[in-house]
């Protein structure tokens, strides 16, 4: 599993800033995209795994009932406008150890009829910030 994610990752930094989706990462996955640590999970039992804590950023991808969708692609950005993470997701959760500042997220639903959604956040210091995605046209 860990060459696929390595693959992912070396993928995920290839397409950055082409316009072409980043192959997801499969669930459960960790891998390091540029000099940010990912991972993708949010299903089942592993979920409530506690290593997952020790992520400052969770993002979520759920429709307008609060029921989880999957997969997702996400491009984060830096308060400059500076692409710092893209990668796709299998799970409804993508955890980032990003520094703590000013981000925005950008994320979609491939496969779907849903719009793009996006959000500004800041990254923590101390514990977990979720950023909801909600997709209300699915």
């Amino acid at each position: 599993m860990m060459k696929s994610a390595t693959l992912a990752a070396a993928l995920a930094l290839g397409l950055a800033g082409t316009g072409v989706a980043a192959p997801p990462l499969a669930l459960d996955t960790v891998t390091t995209i540029g000099d940010v640590e990912v991972a993708c999970t949010g299903v089942g039992q592993t979920r409530n795994d506690p290593k997952w804590q020790a992520y400052p950023v969770r993002i979520e991808f759920s429709n307008s009932k609060n029921e989880y969708m999957a997969p997702g692609e996400v491009v984060v950005s830096d308060a400059r406008g500076h692409e710092v993470v893209r990668v796709g997701c299998d799970g409804p959760w993508l955890l980032m150890k990003l520094q703590p500042g000013a981000y925005s997220v950008e994320a979609r639903l491939p496969d779907t009829t849903a719009k793009p959604r996006t959000a500004p956040f800041n990254a923590p210091t101390k514990g977990q910030l979720r950023v909801v995605l909600q997709f209300p046209d699915l």
